[in-house]
């Protein structure tokens, strides 16, 4: 059966169809505007997913290639300080201690190379406070500080003197341009016998006396104070051999420096926030970050078979992960956290037993790492915990042993001069090859983490070019295709125009 067309309908038919290759003509003009097969999201939902996707991990190769950037230009600078400055500065001390140490050198020859000495030490104090865009970089997560700062100790041959300085039991007020020697005149027991003592400025040519009250553990010199912590026992010098003579109990004040930074030293700090207030712990195990633990029920550790209920947050309290432990009835407590344990003890005497319900412990570790993110999940320390490498002084007491101090070695060999000790000058000659050691193993350890870095920076490169590919692959267009449907299409637009026109002119008058 013959359907009949209106004028209606045709009109209709022909308006749908111009529009249709329009549309089609206009969406392909844009793409050639805009050089992109996608411009909203309805063009094409999974590839709109996909190019989403692939610029968040450009967005986020960017951000490594920054940090790559940012260690890199650490890691040079401190290779180049420890690998270049630092040892420049070493071999000429080395140079001069082995002059020191020869026996032709006078008292004033060894004066004239402890000038030399003294400007090495500044030298080798400026390096340890290096900056890299503000931030000092061996100073730890304290970079926006010095990391050293100049200050005094004291150096003693005698043993228990000696054993009381690298324990840090003393403490030191005052400054002094030059170094001195400090020598007792009688025997006795500082902190209780009345003793008589002088010191010199200038290597025992001439002395100054003078003496410490009954009980006193203070001793001054030129306006420095030293204070003992603990009786210490001296033995008079005999002063009939020469002014200079250096026999009995004999201390050297002398520079060195003070760590300003932090470190990554055991144990951690603790903190705690609850009953009893007097409560003892202690904290094991490599912690990477704060640690806070909550009792969740009261817990009397002096009896047996008790369960602890307890939680733990790595989050600062945000979430909480409950866990349970049992008494034993020795009065201490351990509780499993990740990464270490946290210890209750209440064999000491606190005021109770009980640790009651709500209170809670914070471990606290020292965290000198600044750690920059070089991929995904991969992180690189890029500072420095100063007194590992310069040593000095850190926390009242000497941050490295005496062999690989540096700053404590160069020290001495100041006053060593200072003072006309020839002995003191050819001790210094081992200690300046095991600080040399040290010195190039820190040195070995920054090129490897170079090393990575630079191994980070290639794949980074190629991983970015990667992802740009794919992300070109699905969101720009093909010029050469896209002019062909351009041409297609305005032939076809055309032809629909033509078509339509003739078909609109048609009526049933011409079949009349």
């Amino acid at each position: 059966m013959a359907i009949r067309i209106t004028q209606s309908t045709m009109y209709d038919t022909v308006t749908s169809q111009m529009q249709k290759t329009l549309s089609a003509y206009m969406e392909s003009n844009e793409q050639g505007s805009t050089q992109k097969k996608i411009n909203r999201p309805s063009d094409d939902p999974a590839g709109t997913y996909r190019v989403l996707m692939t610029r968040n991990d450009i967005s986020a190769t960017t951000q490594y290639q920054s940090n790559v950037d940012t260690a890199t230009g650490w890691l040079k600078l401190t290779d180049n300080v420890l690998g270049t400055q630092l040892s420049n500065a070493l071999t000429s001390l080395k140079s001069l201690a082995e002059q020191a140490s020869t026996s032709t050198y006078s008292a004033a020859n060894r004066q004239q190379i402890a000038y030399q000495a003294r400007q090495i030490f500044g030298e080798i104090l400026n390096l340890s406070n290096t900056e890299y865009e503000g931030n000092s970089i061996f100073a730890g997560q304290r970079y926006d500080g010095s990391a050293f700062e100049e200050g005094l100790a004291l150096t003693s041959a005698d043993t228990n003197w000696d054993t009381a300085i690298q324990s840090g039991k003393y403490t030191i007020q005052g400054a002094s341009s030059s170094s001195m020697m400090i020598q007792f005149t009688s025997s006795g027991t500082l902190g209780t016998d009345a003793l008589n003592y002088r010191w010199s400025k200038d290597g025992g040519t001439t002395w100054t006396n003078s003496t410490v009250a009954a009980g006193s553990k203070s001793l001054v010199a030129d306006g420095v104070t030293v204070t003992m912590d603990s009786t210490m026992a001296v033995t008079a010098a005999d002063t009939s051999l020469g002014a200079g003579s250096k026999n009995g109990t004999l201390v050297y004040i002398r520079p060195t420096a003070v760590y300003q930074g932090d470190d990554n030293d055991p144990p951690p700090k603790m903190t705690v926030m609850g009953e009893p207030a007097d409560l003892k712990t202690s904290a094991s195990g490599d912690f990477g970050g704060n640690v806070l633990v909550r009792m969740d029920n009261n817990a009397d550790l002096s009896t047996t078979g008790s369960t602890v209920n307890y939680s733990y947050s790595t989050d600062s309290g945000s979430t909480w992960v409950a866990a349970t432990a049992t008494t034993d009835g020795s009065k201490t407590l351990r509780l499993p956290v990740p990464s270490g344990y946290v210890d209750l003890d209440t064999n000491v005497p606190v005021s109770s037993t009980i640790v009651t319900s709500g209170t809670q412990i914070l471990v606290h570790p020292d965290r000198a790492d600044l750690n920059l993110e070089i991929m995904k999940d991969s992180y690189i320390s890029v500072n420095n915990v100063g007194k590992d490498i310069f040593g000095g002084y850190y926390k009242g007491k000497p941050a490295l042993d005496s062999d690989t101090n540096l700053f404590d070695m160069v020290g001495d060999f100041i006053s060593y001069c200072e003072n006309n000790n020839q002995e003191g000058c050819q001790e210094t000659l081992t200690r300046i090859a095991a600080v040399q050691q040290n010195v190039l193993t820190q040195t070995a350890r920054v090129g490897g983490l170079e090393n990575r870095v630079s191994t980070a920076s290639d794949l980074l490169s190629f991983q970015k070019v990667d992802q740009q590919e794919r992300l070109s692959y699905t969101e720009d267009i093909d010029l050469t295709e896209l002019l062909n449907n351009l041409t297609r299409q305005q032939l076809t637009y055309q032809t629909v125009l033509q078509s339509s026109s003739k078909i609109m002119q048609m009526s049933l008058a011409n079949y009349l």
